[in-house]
């Protein structure tokens, strides 16, 4: 038997990526962090951005969809995070306890709660 992966390249930023996620809710949405500061969405089989949501002045590192995949979290370089609503494409909050990077995130399954 045969094995065929559909492979396709986007252009995702202006610089490196050093992080993406796949929505596990609804399977259509990927999002891309990348040294250029900026959070990219996208829709899956699609090549063009769908938002790019800025805010962050240092490379992100880490990103995570919530459960219902309409608020995003993104972890810098600077050590703070960012919480976008995604419909109204603004930040909700920014958190600012780290002293270090953040590598890695998430946010609770039954709650708006993230831990990093």
């Amino acid at each position: 038997t045969k094995a065929a992966w559909k492979l396709q390249e986007i252009v995702a930023h202006s610089s490196s990526v050093s992080a993406v996620v796949l929505g596990k809710s609804s399977g259509r949405l990927l999002a891309t962090g990348g040294e250029d500061c900026r959070v990219n969405l996208w829709s899956v089989n699609k090549p063009n951005c769908v938002m790019s949501l800025t805010g962050h002045t240092t490379p992100v590192e880490s990103i995570r969809f919530n459960a219902s995949e309409d608020l995003i979290v993104a972890g810098s370089q600077s050590g703070s995070l960012r919480v976008w609503d995604m419909e109204a494409a603004k930040i909700l909050r920014t958190l600012m306890g780290h002293k270090a990077n953040i590598t890695s995130l998430d946010f609770h399954p039954y709650g708006e709660y993230i831990a990093s």
